[in-house]
């Protein structure tokens, strides 16, 4: 009878261990948003590797999605607070695609405001930017997407 529950209580760890590594191997896996394909396991494809940040010029794998991400900016530097609104006028988010934060960040990406962004809400956010410590010129307006990283611009628009 002993020999019994050894090999039962043996079976019961190994289907355990077993569940264990199915579950875990799969808990990585993001569901992939519809029209975004994944990057192909093709050996003729190149491996996209996430960026630190995308932009306008260089949105790479998320060309598709960009004009989703970028936001519109108005600045009033007349104002010493509150003086940035950030808008992102993206179509496509949801529950499972979204803004999480909207900030903006001086030339070493050291982050100077930023706003969490609700799920599900329209991603607006107002900023402060105080003048006497930072260039204008020299920030950047963040977006961060949780699908799609973090997408940067210029505050000020640079004149070409």
């Amino acid at each position: 009878m002993k020999n019994r529950k050894d090999k039962l209580s043996i079976g019961l760890i190994v289907g355990i261990i077993a569940l264990s590594l199915t579950y875990c191997a799969g808990e990585n896996e993001e569901p992939q948003e519809k029209g975004v394909r994944p990057p192909s396991s093709d050996s003729t494809n190149k491996a996209i590797s996430p960026q630190k940040e995308y932009t306008a010029d260089n949105p790479a794998e998320w060309k598709s999605v960009a004009n989703d991400h970028l936001p519109e900016i108005t600045f009033n530097k007349s104002k010493s607070k509150e003086n940035i609104t950030v808008k992102v006028l993206g179509k496509k988010f949801s529950e499972r695609h979204y803004i999480e934060v909207i900030g903006i960040m001086d030339e070493h990406s050291a982050d100077i405001d930023l706003k969490y962004i609700e799920r599900g809400s329209q991603p607006i956010a107002i900023l402060s930017l105080n003048l006497k410590d930072h260039e204008p010129e020299k920030v950047k307006v963040f977006v961060k997407c949780n699908l799609h990283d973090l997408w940067t611009v210029p505050l000020i628009a640079r004149e070409e």
